[in-house]
């Protein structure tokens, strides 16, 4: 009976303690998606507000719904102009991106040559230089080969990604080599297995690869600010960035081109969340 009794007490115990540790989880959480979500809010329905509405009324929704400031913004300050300049930088670098990753991943996960490790050490140890140290002598490179103030300046920078390479080896080691062996052994060339076998099984981490490479270019504002300089070449960031000077406190502008800088991405990683998620699971990031 003693010895029922105590089990039971732990049991209870246990099960009360499973439960704070649940809801204390549980509270966390939620606040942390008020925390993410309040700001994306506000910026969503300040966009709707006019100026004088937005610095005077405390209520979360609008009283007079506007879609004033999107023609606004879209009229005065290029903004077609660099949401084209910013589609056109972000995909060519990331289809680039993709491309080499994935090649120099399947050569140095799948064959064996002199000073592989070496290389492959090197290159992952560009990752840990600051790009602020290689910005001015970046920069030179750029203008000397006459890429300065012109997209072609962005995209050629970007042309290859060492976190790509790393993340694409670390999935294809996990490809059987029988596999590959089988194909060769069937007349298969190297670029058919690459083209027929290696990437059809990487789509998921590829589809990840892509949306990491696609949002660090989008968002991407140092590098852009340096080589681009004339209003037709500008990039989104820099644009939104230059309402400082022109609106300072007229933040209804400020909300409007930030909903239209966020809104594409929001939509592409709404369709491509679960390969996102898919790729970085089967990847794993292990060394």
């Amino acid at each position: 009976m003693l010895t029922t009794l105590l089990g039971s007490n732990w049991r209870r115990r246990f099960i009360v303690q499973d439960v704070v540790g649940q809801v204390f989880i549980h509270a966390a959480l939620i606040f942390l998606l008020l925390a993410a979500l309040v700001p994306l809010g506000w910026m969503v329905f300040a966009s709707f507000k006019t100026y004088k509405e937005l610095v005077t009324s405390k209520n979360m929704l609008p009283i007079v719904w506007t879609l004033k400031n999107y023609a606004e913004i879209s009229a005065r300050v290029n903004f077609l102009s660099a949401f084209r300049n910013s589609v056109i930088a972000a995909t060519s670098v990331t289809a680039c991106a993709l491309l080499t990753s994935a090649a120099l991943g399947f050569v140095f996960a799948k064959y064996r040559f002199w000073g592989k490790e070496l290389i492959f050490s090197i290159l992952l140890a560009t990752m840990m230089v600051p790009f602020a140290v290689v910005l001015v002598p970046l920069y030179i490179t750029i203008k000397n080969i006459g890429l300065a103030n012109n997209l072609g300046g962005i995209i050629v920078t970007g042309l290859w990604s060492s976190f790509g390479m790393f993340m694409m080896r670390q999935f294809m080691e996990s490809i059987p080599s029988e596999l590959l062996d089988a194909a060769r052994i069937d007349g298969a060339s190297e670029w058919l297995i690459f083209g027929r076998i290696v990437i059809p099984l990487s789509l998921a981490p590829l589809s990840a690869l892509g949306i990491f490479v696609f949002l660090g270019n989008w968002d991407s504002f140092l590098w852009p600010m340096v080589v681009l300089s004339s209003p037709t070449t500008k990039t989104l960031p820099i644009v939104l960035n230059g309402l400082r000077t022109l609106w300072w406190t007229r933040y209804e502008m400020w909300a409007a081109g930030s909903m239209l800088t966020v809104v594409p991405v929001m939509i592409l990683y709404a369709f491509a969340s679960k390969y996102f998620i898919r790729g970085i699971a089967m990847t794993g990031l292990k060394g």
